[in-house]
């Protein structure tokens, strides 16, 4: 089984400890959505929590629509079932990996079967796979249609997804 092409809403990220993090890398406007702190001396990204609750149900189903493919039948979520969340520990246990059975959409906490342009993503919440096997030249083509997508997406959350390499 190969890597697929994933696409995934960082809750968490913290720069490289070798190459930091280059804003390059990431759709204009990215770090507007997340909150900065140090610990231990590293910069840590938290998604905000408000952006995050009141947008991630009208961004499933945007999104879906937007690719053409039926929410129902990839996810297994019919689109008036989307979990309810309130705040953040209700939506990380709503999509939980093991809830889900790691079928997307899902929560995931490994940056090591997760890799993107840009930062380590040590928790995430992965709404997307195309579930076959990629091949990748450069990481910029996932930049590409991460600027894309938060162009023609009208929710807000389109402006912080990560495409990289799953598996």
């Amino acid at each position: 089984m190969g890597q697929s092409i994933a696409a995934a809403i960082p809750l968490t990220f913290k720069p490289h400890n070798r190459f930091g993090i280059e804003t390059r890398d990431f759709s204009d406007g990215f770090f507007k959505s997340f909150d900065m702190t140090e610990q231990d001396g590293a910069k840590i990204y938290t998604i905000k929590s408000d952006l995050l609750i009141q947008n991630y149900k009208s961004f499933l189903l945007e999104f879906y629509e937007l690719i053409g493919v039926d929410l129902k039948e990839r996810t297994k979520i019919d689109p008036e079932s989307i979990p309810e969340a309130n705040d953040i520990e209700e939506f990380i246990s709503a999509f939980d990996g093991d809830v889900r059975n790691n079928r997307v959409p899902f929560i995931y906490d490994t940056y090591i079967a997760f890799s993107t342009l840009g930062g380590i993503t040590n928790l995430y919440w992965l709404f997307y796979s195309s579930g076959g096997k990629a091949l990748l030249e450069e990481y910029s083509a996932f930049l590409h249609f991460e600027r894309i997508l938060s162009k023609t997406m009208q929710n807000p959350l389109a402006g912080v997804v990560k495409f990289g390499l799953f598996g």
